[in-house]
């Protein structure tokens, strides 16, 4: 029996262009969750009241999964009586490029097939956090809709690349700029739509940015074999290399090596410690290096060495996980209630030290994942820790709507 393609276009929704600054959201990972609830608060359009977590909840407040589920749907209510989504009509593909200052990638969108993620042909490389993937798998069933794609790469096609170079040489469908980042979607004609699904046959496709989002898709497939809107899911692919790789910074409770003396010292079990005058001296500059912040204090941590007989064994984000945050600081980062959680780099250092001097969480700042490695960890069936690598610049929600046909978008008919 054959597989049904890896991609295949859909009869999508985008935002039109007098609602893209209301609607559209900025990086979840880059904002604070007070950032997301004020933006929430100002903007009942925002789509960040789509995809509300229990971070954003107001402080005191404990809200139940069927709560933030039900303010998400009835926020997408808001948004689709308002008219901000314009309906594609017939089954496409669509171009979106992300430009940012000298940096631009441009990759194509479209609805996977979850069965790739069980096939082999779509690899994955980090962990997951059960609780969250629930509440996204929910999110799918109650809200009725997609809006934030998984972010995929391959090995670059350079004549999928000229078909989409080529289709991006019209007027954008879509034009939009937030946060210093310039989205463009255009959305393919027939004839484009039929070339590229043939280039896309054989392809191998690594999750780059959405695994969570990849086990909701799976999740919602379970619940609902027999509904072919839940057998594919929201999907961009880019290739490799364009994309652009920053580091996601850790914070983990000091469960161990409760004093400064104490951590130094465990340090120095696992690595050469040096102190340093700010972070910008700890910031590292190869593997094997890790910032270390604590009260004040900054040190450079340089890994001994050590046998790496896999990829993901070499990996500074799992020797980072294992030798320090593990052995050192006695924190199962895997674990449900780790207490363990992540700043991206381009959200910046001030915040780190913010958040760990307000309760005495130790910081460490971590050098960016390459590509390459992360392929290979896919390659090899094994899964880095959760938040190993972070791709800026990266989709935003409310630019695409893939509709469910259920929940919030029950009268509307599936794309």
């Amino acid at each position: 029996m054959s597989k049904k393609p890896l991609f295949a276009p859909f009869a999508g929704w985008l935002i039109r262009p007098e609602w893209a600054e209301r609607v559209v959201a900025g990086a979840y990972d880059a904002k604070t969750p007070e950032q997301r609830r004020a933006a929430v608060e100002s903007n009942p359009y925002s789509y960040f009241g789509v995809t509300r977590s229990r971070d954003d909840a107001i402080e005191g407040d404990t809200p139940s999964d069927d709560d933030l589920l039900a303010k998400g749907a009835e926020t997408l209510t808001r948004i689709l009586d308002a008219g901000a989504f314009e309906p594609t009509g017939r089954p496409a593909f669509y171009v979106y490029r992300l430009t940012y200052g000298q940096h631009s990638q441009t990759g194509l969108v479209g609805a996977l097939d979850v069965d790739g993620l069980f096939d082999g042909r779509v690899l994955t490389h980090e962990n997951v956090r059960p609780k969250r993937a629930r509440l996204l798998g929910r999110h799918l069933e109650v809200v009725g809709a997609t809006s934030s794609p998984i972010a995929l790469t391959h090995r670059v096609n350079h004549e999928l690349q000229a078909l989409l170079a080529e289709v991006a040489c019209g007027e954008p469908d879509v034009d939009h700029l937030i946060e210093g980042v310039r989205h463009q979607i255009w959305t393919m004609d027939d004839a484009a739509t039929e070339r590229a699904a043939a280039m896309l046959s054989d392809e191998t496709v690594y999750v780059t940015d959405g695994h969570h989002r990849s086990a909701a898709a799976v999740a919602g497939r379970d619940a609902h074999p027999d509904d072919p809107a839940f057998a594919r899911t929201l999907a961009v692919l880019f290739p490799d290399e364009e994309l652009r790789v920053e580091a996601f910074h850790r914070r983990a409770p000091r469960n161990a090596a409760s004093g400064i003396d104490d951590l130094v010292a465990a340090l120095s079990t696992v690595g050469t410690v040096e102190p340093v005058a700010d972070a910008a001296a700890a910031d590292p500059s190869e593997r094997g290096q890790i910032g270390v912040y604590s009260d004040g204090n900054w040190w450079k941590l340089t890994l001994h060495d050590a046998d790496h007989p896999t990829a993901l064994d070499s990996l500074d984000v799992e020797r980072l996980r294992r030798r320090v945050i593990g052995e050192v600081m006695g924190v199962d980062e895997l674990g449900a209630k780790s207490g363990v959680d992540y700043v991206p780099a381009p959200t910046g250092v001030d915040e780190l030290v913010s958040m760990c001097d307000a309760d005495g969480a130790v910081g460490f700042l971590v050098y960016p994942t390459d590509i390459a490695d992360l392929m290979a960890v896919a390659e090899a069936g094994d899964l880095m820790p959760p938040k190993s690598s972070y791709f800026a610049p990266k989709p935003r929600s409310g630019i695409f709507l893939r509709v469910l046909g259920c929940g919030a978008t029950s009268h509307l008919p599936p794309s």
